[in-house]
């Protein structure tokens, strides 16, 4: 595929989302705040953290056991029909379903065919083939039946009519025809796709190059595995959960390490990550308080950002921005207001900087068995868990996890989302859930 085509597709109609204009704020953290105070919703943060992720460029070509989690940057059309030819869907007995014109009938059984043997000759009317799943279906047949539902004597076969043409055949193209659009730029490929490409023969595609993200944690009072805690110090818990969750999503992550609480230094470190990596996240220093330092640094190095005040629980601050050649994202200090943030605001910029539409994660509407007291007016994110009900699977909510408990969710399954226009929470109330298993990719 030439460079000019990715470039038209990383460049597309759909992704021209504007200049973003650089805010004018003071490098002080009590007045870098002072301006977010109206809580925005969470689609509306999406759609604000998108405008500072442009679609990066630059594709590569990949084996198809290598394009797991990749983008395509190209069409894939079908160059064959699937099935390539009519075969059989069970193991049984092929013949015409016209031979069998009485309540039992008997036919010779005169070949053998087997999948990926050698062609079978024309079937005689009146006379069967014995068939495996797989093999193709000779002529002069046009049914299949199951080996369970038929007799057989010696070499002939006694089957039970009627019998309707086309039973248990798979007709040539009926899954996929010859020139079909299989796949459309932009896909981000799983297993299902590996399997379409590999059903038609593909050994390598196109795809965008790995999205590259730094992850860098702040502040004084954290240290790392084998250092000294001390006083008033914890361990740093955000980086290594954020590192894993890039890389569950089939990115590129940079290990930024840790940084105290100084503004200066904090935009050193931006500085020389955002030459290496498309996206530079930072945990801590989000928060409205005087010793938060993120959104600073940014303002004391003339970047563009604008401070989110989300109406989200928990969360609620974070910062996007740009950063000479990097998008960025602060997120608050607290390790279950990180994950939460990472998962609704990170998402939408980095299927934006993928050149995909962001939209928020979908959850699947499901039932409470939970008494979960709340105020209305931001959207809350829950540990929960499945339960087996009589009347079905059901969602139990683990208590209320709070910003920095980390316990709650090992023993969750995902998370249950509760609309901000919802209050307490009853039995039998509706909420989306947001399984772990599946949902830490874009």
């Amino acid at each position: 595929m030439p460079q000019d085509k990715a470039s038209l597709w990383v460049l597309g109609p759909s992704f021209f989302l504007g200049l973003v204009e650089t805010m004018t704020v003071a490098p002080s953290p009590v007045d870098v705040h002072a301006r977010a105070r109206t809580l925005i919703s969470l689609d509306e943060a999406c759609r604000r953290a998108a405008r500072y992720a442009s679609p990066i460029d630059g594709w590569e070509t990949v084996s198809v056991a290598d394009a797991l989690d990749r983008i395509l940057v190209e069409q894939i059309c079908a160059r064959i029909p699937l099935p390539p030819f009519d075969q059989s869907a069970m193991d049984g007995y092929a013949f015409a379903a016209s031979a069998v014109d009485r309540v039992e009938t008997e036919l010779p059984i005169v070949s053998r065919i087997v999948a990926g043997g050698p062609s079978s000759p024309p079937l005689p009317f009146g006379a069967a083939a014995r068939i495996f799943t797989g093999a193709p279906i000779p002529s002069g047949a046009d049914t299949v039946a199951m080996q369970e539902h038929v007799q057989h004597r010696d070499s002939r076969l006694i089957v039970e009519g009627p019998v309707r043409p086309g039973s248990n055949v798979r007709h040539r193209g009926e899954d996929v025809a010859k020139g079909d659009v299989l796949l459309e730029i932009g896909q981000f490929l799983d297993a299902r796709h590996l399997a379409l490409l590999s059903a038609q023969g593909l050994s390598h595609v196109n795809v965008m190059r790995r999205l590259r993200v730094a992850v860098v944690s702040t502040g004084d009072e954290l240290r790392q595995p084998g250092e000294t805690l001390g006083e008033s110090a914890i361990f740093d818990s955000n980086r290594p959960m954020l590192l894993a969750l890039v890389r569950q999503a089939g990115l590129e992550a940079i290990d930024g390490g840790c940084i105290a609480d100084n503004a200066n230094a904090i935009a050193l470190r931006l500085s020389a990550l955002a030459d290496s990596a498309d996206l530079v996240v930072t945990t801590g220093g989000a928060s409205i308080g005087e010793a938060d330092y993120s959104a600073a640094a940014l303002a004391a190095s003339g970047a563009a950002f604008e401070v989110l005040t989300m109406a989200l629980k928990p969360g609620k601050p974070a910062v996007v921005g740009r950063f000479a050649n990097a998008s960025y994202l602060g997120l608050p200090g607290n390790p279950v207001s990180a994950l939460v943030t990472w998962l609704i605001v990170g998402n939408a910029m980095v299927a934006a900087l993928c050149g995909m539409k962001p939209r928020r994660r979908l959850g699947a509407t499901m039932t409470s068995i939970s008494r979960f007291e709340r105020s209305s007016g931001r959207t809350e994110f829950a540990p929960a868990r499945l339960v087996m009900t009589e009347a079905g699977t059901r969602v139990e909510i683990l208590g209320r996890g709070g910003s920095a408990r980390l316990k709650p969710l090992i023993h969750a399954d995902g998370l249950a989302e509760i609309a901000a226009t919802a209050g307490d929470l009853n039995p039998e109330d509706s909420v989306l859930f947001h399984p772990f298993r599946n949902g830490f990719t874009i």
